[in-house]
């Protein structure tokens, strides 16, 4: 026997299980031929322990408890149950917590054991996916680099040699190597997207207050939301479908639902010098491509000025708001813990230098921020941006660990403050391999608008789903052929 599910019956016609893609198209196929969520549990395990990437994942699930709720669903099924994500492995970022599994946050000596089960991640079990584990991080959150974990980190599916993107490493490096069919992070300033951006797969962030982060430990309380990680874009919807619904925490407000995308649709693009890529042209060819295909779906380019954006995206970090991060790792973030990396523990003790006043200050301008993007919305229907400017070498980030940071923020710091609906997807491979993502931004709760373009935009960069080798899959039945 060469698997873990070779002694698990498979009927004739139904796929090998090593070679199947686990996006929900091929899976669903899989389980119309008869394979079982049993199986998929033993392929999963397989998966992870022949990985040669030991920092994937921090805490799994025992092997016995994954296959006896894959056995329960089974017969939830047979019974009638409603299971929209039926059979679905996924796994969760580890500030998010797992009733029976320890919760770290990316600190050895911040670890504690879980007692409940965020809600998101009650309502996918509920719906049907099988949690597999929690995955690596950049300590605390704090960083789009995912090379900020002193226990050890995660690589870039692509090359070992670059950074993963963080802050949600593991969870976007465990989608694009086909370890699960997605995965929830946490996205303050960025983490829900540059690492989807930096290993080939879709990372879509849900406006502020769409999705509940109850159960997670927060960075940004104000600002924090969950993203969903997936192989396609018609995934990670699917998702969201399962998990959306009004945040009771009372942080953010309410929106109502933007009418759709016209036909013949105007897409902003940074003015002049304030589209920048780092130096980087492999980035700006692969950018000029995607504006390539915008065009041809019906879309007319509108240059804007990006300053309210920036000045928004530097308070989350360069302002009194960067206090939250102290409410919630403060007491945990002492200068003599060696656990703690010393550039996160530069970036959280920068809020004891922020008075009550300043706070204020920051909350007016951010307001002053919001009012001018509005009207920047009114003479385009979406914002459309590299995820990232350019990637980066592992060494490079360790030499300038802040300033290489804050680049990688350049074009996602500002989504969050200003309450914006975000989705990255991938725009093809570069020359050297190594892939590029393109953020679409749209309105408030236009989260559900962004989803016909940002399917195209992956379809017409090749679709390749992460580092799995594999395909697009159009239908069920091309999947089953």
């Amino acid at each position: 026997m060469t698997s873990s599910t070779a002694s698990i019956f498979l009927p004739a016609g139904a796929p090998e299980l090593a070679s199947l893609s686990f996006d929900f198209t091929s899976l669903a196929a899989a389980y119309r031929a008869g394979v079982t969520p049993s199986a998929i549990v033993g392929e999963v395990f397989l998966r992870i322990r022949a990985g040669h990437d030991p920092h994937v994942w921090t805490w799994l699930q025992p092997e016995s408890t994954v296959l006896e709720q894959a056995r329960r669903l089974e017969e939830a099924r047979r019974d009638g149950k409603s299971l929209p994500l039926f059979g679905l492995p996924f796994g969760v970022k580890d500030n998010i917590d797992v009733a029976g599994l320890p919760t770290s946050a990316g600190c050895t000596s911040f670890t504690y054991q879980a007692t409940r089960t965020a809600q998101l991640v009650a309502q996918l079990q509920e719906a049907g996916a099988l949690l597999i584990g929690k995955q690596n991080m950049d300590q605390f959150a704090t960083g789009l680099v995912g090379i900020r974990s002193p226990a050890g980190y995660c690589r870039n599916a692509f090359d070992p040699d670059y950074i993963p993107g963080g802050s949600s490493s593991g969870s976007a490096v465990a989608v694009a190597s086909g370890h699960v069919s997605f995965a929830i992070g946490s996205d303050t300033g960025g983490s829900g997207r540059v690492p989807a951006a930096l290993n080939n797969i879709v990372g879509l962030k849900p406006t502020p207050g769409r999705v509940s982060t109850d159960g997670f430990l927060y960075c940004n309380r104000s600002f924090d939301v969950a993203p969903v990680f997936a192989l396609t874009t018609e995934d990670a919807y699917a998702v969201l479908a399962a998990i959306e619904e009004p945040d009771q925490s009372g942080i953010h407000g309410s929106g109502g639902q933007p009418q759709d995308l016209p036909a013949a649709f105007r897409f902003g693009v940074p003015a002049g010098s304030q589209l920048t890529f780092f130096g980087d042209r492999q980035a700006q060819q692969r950018f000029d491509a995607a504006l390539e295909h915008l065009a041809a779906l019906g879309g007319t380019p509108v240059e804007i000025d990006f300053t309210p954006f920036l000045e928004a995206g530097r308070l989350v970090f360069n302002s009194a708001f960067i206090a939250e991060r102290w409410v919630t790792y403060g007491h945990a973030n002492q200068a003599s813990d060696p656990h703690v990396h010393p550039a996160v523990a530069q970036a959280i003790q920068a809020a004891q230098a922020y008075s009550a006043a300043d706070a204020f200050q920051a909350q007016y301008r951010l307001q002053d921020y919001q009012r001018q993007v509005a009207a920047a919305f009114e003479r385009i229907d979406i914002l459309v941006t590299p995820t990232a400017g350019t990637i980066y070498r592992c060494d490079a980030v360790e030499a300038d660990p802040i300033a290489l940071n804050t680049n990688l923020g350049y074009y996602t710091y500002f989504a969050n403050p200003l309450r914006l609906s975000a989705i990255s997807v991938p725009a093809g491979l570069r020359k050297d391999g190594l892939p590029f993502g393109v953020c679409l931004f749209g309105r408030p709760y236009a989260d559900g608008q962004l989803r016909p373009i940002a399917r195209a935009l992956q379809e017409a960069a090749g679709g390749r789903l992460g580092a799995t080798g594999h395909g697009y899959p159009a239908t069920v039945e091309e999947a089953l052929a």
